[in-house]
C-alpha cells in the first residue's frame, strides 16, 4: 500500500471535510484548507476567521501581526474571489477594517451572493521574482488518480502555463527522488541555487510529499478508509516571504464521498488472454452462405489460410462454405460444434450480441472478439455492453473489442498462429518470412495496419491486436502478457484514451515491462479529442496527465506518428545491439543529409576514427569521399560501396 498519512491524522481531516459535508457544500473555504495545511505541518499566514463586521475587535487583529490585513471573503457560491470582487487588502485600522468588510459584504450581497463569513489574515510580504511564487497541488484525474502539479505560481499562473510553460505533472504517490525530478524538470532550481537558496529547493521537495501523502489518502484510487476523497486541492501561490518562510497563501479544495469500490484494477493474471493467441478451437460467428465478401467469411478464410484444422462458421440457417476448394460445414449453432472452443469470433451487429455472448457461456468459450461497432463509440448501445460484460464476468470470459479487428499472431513453433482482421488479403497481406519480434497494440484498426505496412521492408509483427473499446481487455492486459512472451522484443502502442483507472492501470503495468514500450499517445489538441471520443468509447482530452505518466513509468513517447514507426524499427532491428556510449558516425549520400543530421545530434557526439578505421575506410571509398565521421558517400555510390 502506497505511503500516506497517519491513522489518525486521516481521521482528523476526513472528520474535517465531514463537518463541512453536512452543512451541504463540497468545496472547503480557505481557513478550512488553511487547517488541514496546518495538520501537515505546512506553515499559512496567521489569521481569523469572522462573520459579522462588529466581531473585528482589537483582539482579534493582535492576533495579525502585519501592518496590513489581506479580507477574503468565504461563500458557497465563489470559487474565484478575486474576480468576484471578495479580496481586499487594507491597513490594520480597527474601524477601517469594520468599514471595509461591510462594505465588501453589501457589495456582494447587492451581486446575489451570499457570504458565510470574511478571512482576515495577515499580509506577507515578498518579492514577486520568479521562482518566488509556486503553484504546487494534485487533482483526481479519472484515468490515472491523483496528479501532483508543480509549476510557476501566482495571479497570472494560468496564463504562463498556457502561453509559456505547461504544469509540470507526475502521478502520486512520490517520494523524496520522484519530488526532486519534478522541480528539476522546471529549472526553477537552477536559479534558487544560483542565488544561493539551496534550502527552498528542499523546502517545495517537502511541500510536495506531504501533499503526495494527503492526494494518496484521499483517492478512489487508494483505500485507506476515509469516507471522503479530494478530486482537487491546489495552493496557488506558496511563497518565500522574509527570511525565506515558505508559506501557503491562497488554498482551493474540492471534495466529495468516496465511491464505493476502488477505481484502480490490476492487469490480467498469467495465462487469462492466452485463449486469444493459442486457442483450442475457434468458432466464427456470422458467417454468410451467399456473400463471401462479409467480415465473417473473411475471417474464417484468413484462419483457413493460417493452416488451422480447427475452425467452425456459425450461421442459424446451417449449410457450407467453399474456400479453394475446401468445404467447411456450417453450424447452426454453437451448440452443435462437435468439438472444444476456446475463442468466438463474432461478426454480427451489436443488436444481435447479447444471445451470442450467452450461447458462448453455455458453449464454455474462454475468450471474445467482438468485431462489430456501433456500441459506445457512437453514444448507443452502452446498455448492450453491460449486459456483454456482466454474462463474460459471470462466466469467466474474457472480451476484445468491440469495434475492432481483433488479432493477428504468426504462432509459435508447431502452433499455428490466427488473423481475425477482416481485411482481404490483396489490401493487407503479411510477410511472414521477415523478423517477427514486434507487438504492435492499437486502439485503432487502421492505424495499426498503416503502420505495419510502413513497416513492411524492415520487420513483420508477431502480434497485432487492435482492441477496440476496451470493453474488457485493453493495453494493460496486452503488455502484461506480452512480457511473458519470449519471441516479443518490443511493443508499440497506439493509445486513444483510457477507461476510468485504466490510465493508472497501464501505468503500473508498463512501469514493470522489462522491455521497450513505444507509445504515440492521440488526443492532444480539442480537435483530436473530439475525433479520438467519436472513434472509440474512452477518457481523452488528458493528454498533458497521459504524457507525463508514460514518461514517469520509463516508456518511450513520441510526439508523431511517423517517429512510432522510427523507434519501432530501431529498437526492433538493434535487439541484440549493446550500446556502449553516445559518439556515433554518420552516413549519408548527400551534404544536405549530413548537416541535418548534425544538427539533430542532440546529446550525442561525432566519433573520431581511430587511424586504422580511416585507412580502410579510403581503401573501400572513392577518392572524392573525404574520411570522416559525417561521412557523405554522394549520389555516386553503389549498394557495394555502402555494405
Amino acid at each position: 500500500m502506497p505511503e500516506t498519512l497517519s491513522p489518525d491524522l486521516l481521521k482528523a481531516i476526513d472528520s474535517l471535510l465531514g463537518r463541512v459535508y453536512l452543512r451541504g457544500r463540497q468545496v472547503l473555504y480557505e481557513h478550512e484548507v488553511y487547517r488541514i495545511l496546518a495538520k501537515l505541518g505546512i506553515a499559512t499566514p496567521a489569521h481569523v476567521f469572522v462573520r459579522k463586521a462588529a466581531q473585528n475587535t482589537p483582539e482579534v487583529l493582535a492576533r495579525l501581526p502585519s501592518p496590513r490585513v489581506v479580507l477574503k471573503v468565504a461563500a458557497p457560491d465563489i470559487t474565484h474571489k478575486l474576480k468576484a470582487g471578495g479580496v481586499r487588502i487594507v491597513h490594520k485600522d480597527l474601524d477601517f477594517i469594520r468599514y471595509s468588510f461591510q462594505r465588501m459584504w453589501d457589495e456582494l450581497q447587492a451581486r446575489g451572493h451570499l457570504p458565510d463569513g470574511i478571512l482576515l489574515a495577515a499580509w506577507e510580504d515578498y518579492a514577486k521574482d520568479l521562482g518566488n511564487e509556486v503553484l504546487l497541488g494534485f487533482r483526481e484525474s479519472d484515468a490515472f488518480g491523483p496528479v501532483i502539479s508543480f509549476s510557476k505560481g501566482g495571479s497570472d499562473a494560468e496564463h504562463f502555463a498556457e502561453h509559456f510553460s505547461p504544469p509540470n505533472l507526475i502521478l502520486a504517490p512520490i517520494d523524496r527522488q520522484w519530488a526532486q525530478a519534478l522541480l528539476n524538470s522546471t529549472g526553477i532550481q537552477k536559479k534558487y541555487q544560483a542565488e544561493g537558496h539551496t534550502d527552498y529547493v528542499a523546502k517545495i521537495v517537502e511541500a510536495g510529499l506531504k501533499l503526495s501523502r494527503l492526494a494518496v489518502g484521499f483517492s478512489n484510487f487508494f483505500a485507506h478508509g476515509t469516507r471522503f476523497v479530494l478530486p482537487e486541492f491546489e495552493i496557488n501561490p506558496f511563497v518565500f516571504a522574509a527570511g525565506g518562510r515558505f508559506i501557503a497563501l491562497d488554498g482551493f479544495a474540492a471534495f466529495a464521498p468516496r465511491a464505493a469500490e476502488t477505481v484502480y484494477s490490476p492487469a490480467a493474471p498469467e495465462g487469462a488472454l492466452t485463449p486469444f493467441f493459442e486457442p483450442q478451437g475457434i468458432a466464427v460467428i456470422g458467417v454468410s452462405r451467399t456473400d463471401p465478401a462479409t467480415s465473417g467469411n473473411i475471417i474464417v478464410r484468413n484462419l483457413l489460410q493460417m493452416k488451422r484444422s480447427d475452425v467452425y462458421a456459425v450461421n442459424p440457417k446451417g449449410g457450407r462454405l467453399d474456400f479453394g476448394g475446401r468445404r467447411l460445414p456450417i453450424s447452426p449453432s454453437l451448440a452443435d460444434i462437435p468439438a472444444r472452443v476456446e475463442l468466438a469470433v463474432v461478426a454480427v451487429p451489436a443488436e444481435n450480441t447479447v444471445p451470442v455472448m450467452a450461447a458462448c457461456a453455455e458453449k464454455g468459450v474462454r475468450a471474445v472478439i467482438l468485431i462489430a461497432g456501433g456500441f459506445s463509440e457512437t453514444r448507443k448501445n452502452a446498455d448492450i455492453e453491460a449486459q456483454l460484460l456482466a454474462i463474460a464476468r459471470r462466466n469467466g470470459i474474457r472480451i476484445v473489442g468491440p469495434n475492432c479487428l481483433g488479432i493477428v499472431y504468426s504462432g509459435d513453433g508447431d502452433a499455428p498462429g490466427l488473423n481475425t482482421f477482416f481485411v482481404p488479403e490483396e489490401k493487407f497481406r503479411l510477410d511472414l518470412a521477415k523478423p517477427k519480434n514486434v507487438a504492435i497494440l492499437s486502439q485503432s484498426g487502421a492505424l495499426g495496419i498503416t503502420e505495419i505496412y510502413n513497416l513492411r521492408h524492415a520487420i513483420s509483427p508477431k502480434v497485432i491486436v487492435s482492441y477496440g473499446n476496451q470493453l474488457d481487455v485493453d493495453p494493460a492486459d496486452l503488455i502484461a502478457y506480452l512480457e511473458g512472451d519470449p519471441a516479443v522484443d518490443v511493443i508499440g502502442c497506439y493509445i486513444e484514451g483510457f477507461k476510468k483507472g485504466g490510465g493508472r492501470k497501464f501505468f503500473n503495468t508498463a512501469r514493470r515491462c522489462t522491455k521497450p514500450v513505444i507509445v504515440y499517445k492521440a488526443g492532444r489538441t480539442e480537435a483530436g479529442r473530439r475525433a479520438t471520443e467519436s472513434h472509440t468509447a474512452s477518457i481523452a482530452g488528458e493528454y498533458a496527465v497521459a504524457k507525463a505518466a508514460l514518461k514517469q513509468a520509463g516508456l518511450i513517447v513520441t510526439d508523431t506518428m511517423l517517429d512510432h514507426g522510427d523507434f519501432i524499427k530501431t529498437f526492433a532491428l538493434l535487439n541484440d545491439f549493446e550500446v556502449r556510449g553516445n559518439r556515433l558516425a554518420i552516413v549519408a549520400n548527400a551534404g544536405y543529409e549530413k548537416t541535418y543530421a548534425a544538427d539533430n545530434l542532440g546529446g550525442l557526439e561525432v566519433a573520431q576514427f581511430e587511424p586504422q578505421t580511416a585507412a580502410r575506410l579510403r581503401a573501400v571509398l572513392p577518392p572524392l569521399v573525404a574520411v570522416e565521421a559525417l561521412l557523405d558517400l554522394t549520389p555516386m555510390a553503389g549498394e557495394d560501396v555502402y555494405e
